[in-house]
C-alpha cells in the first residue's frame, strides 16, 4: 500500500493533467493551431484574378486576415532549387558549415559548365549538336548512372552471416550514389587537388558511364549476382 501522502500527489497530478490536455501545445511548435502554412509558389501569386473561381477569390481573401508561419529557411520559390542538389550539400555538409558546402556545390557546378563549354567550343559541327552543357542535367544523370539496382544485406543464419542481395528502393539507390560519389572525392583526392575540381571530373565521368564509382556499382551488382543462390534467406 502507498503512503497516503504519495497516493494524494498522484491523484492530484493526474487530476491536473486531465484539466490541461486541451491547453498543451505541440511539443517543440512555436505556432499555435490557428496559424497557415505558408505558400511559397509563385505560381500561386501570378495567376490573374479574372481566371480565378469564387472559391479561390474566398481563400485568398481570407488569407489576409489569417496569421501566417515563417517559410522553413530550407524551402524556396527560386527556380533554381532543387530537391536532389540540396540533399547532395546536406550530405557533403561537415561540423553544420552549409555556407561552406553550398559554395563548394556552386563552385562544382561552374567547373563542370565551364568543362563543357571548353569542348563545345573545341569540338566539330556535328559533335557540338551531342554536348551536353547544362550542368544540372550532368549532376542529375550522373547520378542516376550510379545507383544500384540491387544490393547486399547482412543476414544472420545458422550462427553465419550471408551476404544475401535484395532490389533496393528509390531512395536507398540514390542515397547510395551519393555516398559512394562523396566517399571517392574525398579518399581518393589528392591533397592539392580542391574539391569542386574533383567532384566535377567525377561527376563528368559518371554522366559518360565511365570512373570508379560506376565500377563500384558494377562490382556491387556482380557480386550480388555471385550470392543468387543465398535470396531465398530474405524470407527465411
Amino acid at each position: 500500500m502507498f503512503p497516503l501522502t504519495l497516493r494524494f500527489r498522484l491523484r492530484s497530478e493526474r487530476l491536473l493533467r486531465l484539466r490541461l490536455i486541451g491547453l498543451t501545445q505541440v511539443r517543440w511548435s512555436r505556432y499555435g493551431p490557428e496559424y497557415q502554412d505558408p505558400q511559397i509558389d509563385k505560381e500561386y501569386y501570378r495567376k490573374p484574378l479574372t481566371e480565378l473561381t469564387e472559391e479561390e477569390k474566398y481563400e485568398r481573401e481570407l488569407r489576409k486576415t489569417q496569421v501566417i508561419k515563417a517559410a522553413p529557411a530550407t524551402r524556396t520559390s527560386s527556380v533554381f532549387e532543387d530537391p536532389v542538389i540540396s540533399k547532395f550539400t546536406n550530405m557533403m555538409m561537415k561540423g553544420g558549415n552549409k555556407i561552406l558546402a553550398r559554395s563548394l556545390m556552386t563552385q562544382t557546378l561552374e567547373a563542370v559548365k565551364r568543362k563543357q563549354f571548353e569542348k563545345y567550343h573545341a569540338a566539330s559541327a556535328e559533335e557540338q549538336a551531342t554536348i551536353e552543357c547544362n550542368p544540372y542535367t550532368i549532376f542529375h544523370q550522373a547520378l542516376r548512372n550510379c545507383e544500384p539496382v540491387i544490393g547486399l544485406v547482412s543476414i544472420l543464419k545458422g550462427g553465419h552471416f550471408y551476404q544475401v542481395p535484395v532490389p533496393l528502393a528509390e531512395r536507398r539507390r540514390r542515397f547510395l550514389a551519393m555516398k559512394w560519389m562523396i566517399t571517392e572525392c574525398r579518399e581518393k583526392k589528392h591533397r592539392r587537388m580542391l574539391m569542386p575540381e574533383k567532384l566535377s571530373q567525377e561527376l563528368l565521368e559518371a554522366f559518360h558511364n565511365r570512373g570508379p564509382v560506376i565500377k563500384r556499382k558494377h562490382d556491387t551488382h556482380k557480386m550480388a549476382e555471385a550470392n543468387r543462390a543465398l535470396a531465398h534467406y530474405r524470407w527465411w
